[in-house]
């Protein structure tokens, strides 16, 4: 059973009930409650409204991602075609027909020899110009000679020097039947030496110092070399040795650049001709030889009867007759030729074109001469009736101007074998080959003489 309240929480209860009631009548009667608040519809933003749309909110779905079908390559065309990947097998070794080439050798200059063996004493059997590729079918011992193919069907050999290699060139086997190379040649009716060198050689130097040429003399007797005159070249002795002729520059001529003769220690000098170049004597010293231009001319030793003789360079007079050696091209045909001082009558000698610088042995049976049929320059020596053609210098560098001796027994020559310029005496077969004394000269050498006196 409940126990009776308290009289005085109840009163507190009821008081407190009065109060509220007197206050909402205070409040009541301040304003109309149907006045006072915003109408509940009017007062807050329509809820479909307020908002934004639920659906236009975020991005669909189906628009977020990359669609699976495009974010990843497609599988098919990731790897290559299983048939196109590996390389069909039918090419991919190859043929058992395509072995490996052999070596090649390209011909580096123009043009050069092709001889019949593995030396320059075999002879030339046909030419190949530069560019020509040839299969290499066999090589000397040393590989400085390679056998190429082919020529007509036949194997021919090459200097190693004149043509560019590819492939292994030892790999190629040396012929067991390999050519030996036939007999020199003799000299013919040359002189054998009685003994050692004698008489004097006139040549010009190139002094770069000084900036000028210089004629010189050298003693063979003593091995003195001595100063002759400047401005003086390409000097001819006459064939009894008391005069000689040569070209004076103009700088030490007082302006007369020409042909002049002078005693042979080149006093009582006296002008010739003006002009000219590489003089030479005719057997009885009346006459001379001379180049001017691309032509050779003729005239006497007073400078009167000066007339043409042909086209051609390096005119050097026979000294037992009539017949002028010089290299000179008509047509194709280039060479060294024989022409004729009188009638014009013309031989030929050799078929070089590189051929040039004719010298006379003193019987007048042979000439020396340079060539480049193998390369470069060398010296070589022909009997006069073209046969008997012999290779007498062998180096990687120039040799010319080549000039015999009085007795025939000895061939002075010009040479940059040592680094520098030079000149050397060999005999007439090659062989003995001695420095004589430096001597430089300039890069037109070409048209340089020297003259060997008793």
């Amino acid at each position: 059973m409940n126990a009776p309240q308290s009289p005085s929480r109840f009163l507190r209860a009821l008081g407190w009930l009065v109060v509220c009631c007197l206050l909402l009548m205070a409040v009541g009667c301040t304003a109309p409650p149907t006045a006072t608040p915003v109408p509940p519809t009017a007062t807050p933003v329509p809820p479909t409204a307020t908002p934004v749309p639920p659906t236009p909110t975020p991005i669909p779905p189906t628009a977020t991602p990359v669609p699976p079908t495009a974010t990843p390559i497609p599988p098919t065309p990731t790897p290559v075609p299983p048939t196109e990947t590996p390389v069909p097998p039918t090419a991919t070794p190859i043929p058992p027909t395509a072995t490996p080439k052999p070596p090649q050798a390209a011909v580096k200059g123009e043009t050069i020899n092709v001889r019949g063996g593995p030396s320059a004493d075999f002879p030339i059997v046909t030419t190949a110009k530069g560019g020509q590729a040839f299969d290499i079918t066999g090589r000397n011992a040393d590989s400085s000679w390679l056998q190429v193919c082919c020529f007509d069907g036949k194997p021919g050999w090459v200097s190693a020097t004149l043509v560019t290699t590819t492939g292994d060139v030892a790999a190629v086997t040396v012929p067991k039947d390999l050519p030996t190379p036939p007999p020199s040649p003799t000299p013919g009716a040359v002189a054998r030496p009685s003994g050692g060198l004698s008489g004097a050689l006139l040549y010009s130097v190139a002094n770069i110092g000084a900036d000028r040429w210089e004629l010189w003399q050298y003693t063979f007797a003593t091995g003195e070399a001595k100063f002759m005159k400047e401005w003086r070249t390409e000097v001819a002795f006459s064939s009894d040795y008391k005069q000689v002729v040569y070209y004076g520059w103009p700088a030490g001529t007082g302006n007369k650049p020409g042909l002049y003769i002078a005693n042979p220690d080149l006093s009582g000098e006296r002008l010739v001709i003006l002009g000219g170049a590489y003089p030479s004597f005719s057997p009885g010293n009346d006459r001379l030889a001379a180049q001017g231009g691309e032509n050779m001319y003729i005239l006497n030793t007073d400078g009167t009867g000066l007339r043409k003789l042909a086209v051609g360079e390096y005119p050097d007079w026979s000294p037992i007759d009539n017949w002028i050696a010089h290299r000179g091209c008509y047509g194709p045909d280039c060479g060294l030729w024989l022409t004729h001082a009188d009638s014009g009558e013309r031989r030929r000698l050799t078929t070089g074109g590189g051929d040039g610088q004719p010298a006379w042995s003193p019987d007048g049976q042979q000439l020396a001469f340079i060539s480049k049929d193998d390369g470069n320059f060398e010296i070589y020596r022909i009997n006069r009736d073209g046969s008997g053609k012999i290779r007498l210098t062998n180096e990687m560098h120039s040799d010319g101007l080549p000039v015999w001796s009085p007795d025939g027994g000895w061939i002075g020559f010009r040479s940059d074998r040592s680094g520098k310029w030079a000149i050397y005496v060999m005999r007439p077969g090659g062989s003995d080959v001695r420095k004589i004394v430096d001597a430089d000269v300039l890069p037109v050498w070409f048209f340089e003489k020297m003259a060997w006196r008793p």
